[in-house]
């Protein structure tokens, strides 16, 4: 992440702290249930979880887990992530550089972040050099199209609703960044999120005038679903799905 990138996520996600703790995403019930299925932690592990956000993973991790360390790069997210976690160690800072020896943990994880990383290779590099050998890296995102006109439309999209967004990648992308540090992947799973355009657009913050033109943006791909969001009208609501994509992997 450079340092303009970082001080765009800093800020968006200090402003929004709060409402994005509160809202239902947030919770990532059926992503932390999918990475405690694939990556089956055990009593004995000591987890990293990387931009750990408000906490929602290390809330379910801290109580079963040796050791539950969170890293963020906002303070307001930390002190959430402390509140949800008691049991858990919070750690400020940027998850390409991460303050850790080589192979501390068993298990590293990584969810709903990639997408606001500028170099997201980098952070994986770094998520599998203090992954311990034979341990695991699981990381879960939002993921876009393997068609690349697609793929770029819903980043358009994406990026103008909120600028910290970087980049959303195609669940074979993804992989194949695993694949480049060193982290064999192993299991993968997925599933959609039924999301609401005014409640998505409200949790960042979007100023009027731009969610006009997001909502301009989203609805003309709705013939041909242009942007791989399948947006809906219903009564008046404009809905769409965002698709997501939870993949596990040893470190060789």
């Amino acid at each position: 992440m450079n340092d303009d990138t970082r001080r765009l996520n800093r800020a968006r996600f200090t402003d929004t702290a709060s409402d994005y703790a509160a809202g239902r995403v947030a919770a990532r019930a059926a992503q932390v249930q999918a990475l405690w299925d694939l990556a089956s932690p055990l009593p004995d592990d000591r987890v990293l979880d990387v931009a750990c956000g408000p906490g929602a993973l290390l809330a379910t991790l801290a109580p079963r887990v040796r050791r539950a360390v969170g890293l963020d790069l906002t303070p307001a997210m930390l002190a959430l992530a402390r509140s949800a976690a008691p049991g858990a160690w919070l750690v400020g800072g940027a998850a390409e550089r991460l303050p850790f020896d080589d192979g501390a943990f068993s298990l590293v994880a990584c969810t709903w972040a990639m997408h606001h990383f500028a170099a997201p290779r980098q952070v994986l590099s770094e998520m599998a050099r203090v992954c311990a050998p034979g341990g695991r890296v699981a990381v879960g995102d939002l993921i876009a199209s393997e068609d690349d006109a697609v793929r770029a439309r819903q980043n358009e999209i994406e990026r103008l609703r909120d600028p910290a967004h970087v980049t959303l990648d195609s669940a074979s992308g993804l992989a194949g960044l695993m694949g480049s540090v060193g982290v064999s992947v192993s299991a993968k799973t997925g599933g959609d999120e039924p999301r609401d355009f005014e409640e998505w657009c409200r949790m960042a913050k979007t100023p009027p005038d731009t969610t006009t033109r997001v909502r301009a943006l989203l609805t003309e791909t709705i013939a041909g679903d242009l942007a791989g969001m399948t947006p809906t009208v219903e009564n008046g609501r404009l809905r769409f799905l965002h698709r997501w994509v939870m993949l596990v992997g040893t470190k060789a």
